[in-house]
């Protein structure tokens, strides 16, 4: 039987005092705290994901100030085989930028220009702030066509790597939909790095790789024209009622969205600061929409026996409070401040989603927690959940997974760092095509592309 032997890198004196001549001392971070830093994102989101990359961590962390910097410091990792590991705003939530072998994390975060807003197209380094794009391409008569819930802290290179839509989905799509990118720019991992730009539909084969295909150093995204919202609550006991009502305004096209987010009761209870907004024992709805349209959506919400509780006006520039920090992962993340034994899955429901759901809260009272997101797929609205599930054990969330498949619906394992395991893969084989032109060596983020034949930190023995 065939075994496999790790064999971890040695970063040694000469390593490092090479990259401190290239960005200088302060930006080349040893001690443990800093290291264990920025090498992790959120990955406590799993209990199995805890377990199994707790203990990982690099052996040091560069911080990269330009681009200069950052070919110089590739040539050196490459030139002494040293593993990659690319960081952005690290606000993922499946070990992407945690390394499995070691080696060097290279945090972007300094590179984080906006090169232009012209034309309606954000074009940025990678390490630039999603919330800063937004806020100078509002002034423009602008605003970005998807951001994740966490775009305060999220970058770029982050979002297009390790993420795949949020608010603005309902609208826009995905980050994959349509023409929403225009181009990306890769860097190779070699001696001597090469740059090649991927655009329109070819930057499909970039996308949500986790920086194992390549190194992000430009984007382009399309932006849309921008609007003002308003931010409502909706509330109501009759959970097929709300579910009717909400799916209705969904796909009512007329109704400019941002937002279409939808809550069991228990879950809204994790919302301590909306809490007076939130009845107890009301299922609840979560709205934004163009602001001189909305009291015709509360007029119809009414008029169909929902509550509304609150209105949010818009604000330029944005400020809190977001709903939208309760939503998407968010959601999760307050049911675990709460209760830390609560995690999520991801599914696509079908057509027949109204009678899927009721098997589910069926077959696991109490143990899943509904929560549904709607977004635009393929030109058509697409309901999509990440429902809350009370963990027991690693058996028991895959026997969920499973009645998830039986009864149709499809699902996206948000349990694993692996690329192939997470869903949204159909491409894989153009994938790891680019990453024997990109990463010749197999050094960036080794071991998540799992059907990447060539992992030079992994030897077979027998």
């Amino acid at each position: 039987m065939t075994q496999s032997k790790v064999i971890l890198p040695k970063i040694n004196d000469r390593h490092i005092s090479s990259f401190k001549e290239v960005v200088g001392e302060e930006n080349v971070l040893t001690d443990f705290d800093s290291v264990e830093k920025l090498s992790k994102d959120f990955y406590w989101y799993s209990p199995i994901l805890k377990k199994q990359l707790e203990n990982k961590q690099a052996d040091i962390a560069v911080k990269i100030g330009d681009l200069a910097e950052l070919q110089a410091v590739v040539s050196i990792c490459a030139k002494n085989r040293l593993p990659i590991t690319l960081r952005g705003g690290g606000t993922g939530n499946y070990g992407q930028c945690i390394p499995l072998y070691r080696g060097v994390v290279l945090d972007i975060t300094k590179m984080n220009r906006i090169l232009s807003l012209d034309g309606g197209v954000a074009r940025v380094e990678p390490g630039a702030r999603l919330f800063a794009i937004e806020t100078e391409a509002r002034k423009l008569g602008w605003e970005m066509r998807c951001l994740p819930t966490t775009f305060v802290k999220s970058t770029m290179g982050g979002f297009l790597c390790g993420g795949s839509g949020g608010i603005g989905s309902i609208t826009h799509g995905m980050i994959r939909s349509g023409d929403n990118m225009k181009s990306i720019t890769f860097m190779s991992a070699e001696e001597e790095p090469r740059f090649r730009k991927f655009e329109e539909e070819e930057v499909l084969t970039t996308l949500h790789t986790y920086g194992t295909n390549g190194i992000l150093v430009e984007a382009e995204m399309r932006l849309a024209p921008e609007v003002a919202y308003d931010q409502m609550i909706f509330v109501s006991r009759d959970w097929e009622r709300l579910l009717d009502w909400t799916d209705g305004v969904a796909r009512n096209e007329a109704i400019h969205k941002r937002l279409v987010s939808m809550f069991e009761w228990p879950v809204p209870v994790n919302f301590l600061s909306l809490k007076k907004y939130l009845p107890e024992g009301n299922h609840v709805v979560f709205l934004t929409a163009k602001q001189e349209q909305c009291p015709d959506v509360i007029a119809d919400a009414l008029k169909n026996g929902i509550d509304h509780t609150r209105t949010i006006p818009h604000t330029e520039p944005m400020k809190p409070p977001y709903l939208s920090d309760f939503t998407w992962n968010h959601t999760t993340l307050w049911a675990m401040k709460k209760d830390p034994t609560m995690t999520n899955y991801q599914m696509s429901f079908g057509p027949n989603f109204q009678e899927q759901i009721r098997l589910l809260l069926k077959k696991f009272p109490g143990e899943i927690q509904m929560h549904l997101e709607w977004i635009k797929a393929d030109d058509n609205p697409l309901l999509i959940s990440l429902p809350l599930i009370k963990y027991s054990s690693e058996e028991r969330l895959q026997e969920i997974a499973d009645y998830f498949t039986e009864i149709g619906i499809s699902t996206a394992n948000p349990h694993t760092y692996i690329l192939e395991e997470g869903g949204m893969h159909p491409d894989i084989e153009a994938k790891r095509a680019l990453k024997s032109e990109m990463d010749p060596h197999g050094i960036l983020n080794p071991g998540k592309m799992a059907t990447y034949p060539h992992n030079p930190f992994v030897m077979a023995i027998n």
